[in-house]
């Protein structure tokens, strides 16, 4: 089964000599396989590879808030500093343990926590997900573009499908009626040349 890499429904047949990539499933049988690369070179290392560097790619948001986040960090801890040990030092029967307290308040309603990690975490969760339903995404400034998108064009079974094709009902067409009334047998050929097998009436 060779969906997992390349998305194609119908499994592969191996015989002696046929190569296997990493990542293929052995739907049954014993096969005897001789590894000719490391890991590094496999198509699942790539793949692994690829969603580690998506975190690289960040969207302009992201930068923007990155950005803000290393100036406005440093001023809310600095501020708190001062307002906790200046006033003692300046106004006089000023209580340390007062404007420390109050220190804490500005820093707690100053925290940029959720601002600076709502964002990349929304870009995360994303790209996370998406990886879990099999669909690679190479960094998050890529799910910004897809606002723009209008059209997606998809070439193969599989990609929106399982390709594990199925009788869901029978359709009668003009005058045709069962001749054994709803206990009508479907026969599928055992090895059909086309992707979708032709259906016979038994």
């Amino acid at each position: 089964d060779t969906a997992s890499l390349t998305g194609e429904p119908l499994p592969r047949v191996a015989r002696p000599g046929t190569e296997v990539l990493a990542g293929y499933v052995n739907d049954h049988g014993v096969l005897r396989i001789e590894v000719t690369s490391p890991f590094s070179a496999s198509s699942v290392a790539r793949i692994l590879a690829l969603v580690e560097d998506a975190a690289s790619h960040k969207a302009p948001t992201e930068r923007f808030m990155t950005k803000v986040a290393a100036v406005y960090t440093p001023i809310v801890v600095v501020s708190a500093a001062l307002l906790a040990f200046l006033p003692p030092l300046v106004i006089p029967g000023a209580k340390l343990s007062d404007w420390f307290y109050r220190a804490l308040v500005l820093l707690v309603m100053s925290c940029p926590c959720a601002l600076v990690i709502s964002i990349p975490l929304g870009y995360f969760g994303g790209v996370g997900s998406a990886s879990r339903h099999g669909i690679l995404v190479k960094g998050a400034a890529y799910l910004d573009s897809l606002l723009k998108t209008h059209t997606v064009v998809l070439d193969k079974t599989g990609t929106l499908t399982k390709g594990a094709f199925a009788v869901r009902r029978v359709v009668a067409l003009g005058s045709w009626v069962c001749p054994r009334g709803s206990f009508c047998a479907l026969r599928l050929p055992w090895k059909p040349s086309p992707p979708i097998p032709s259906l016979r009436l038994l």
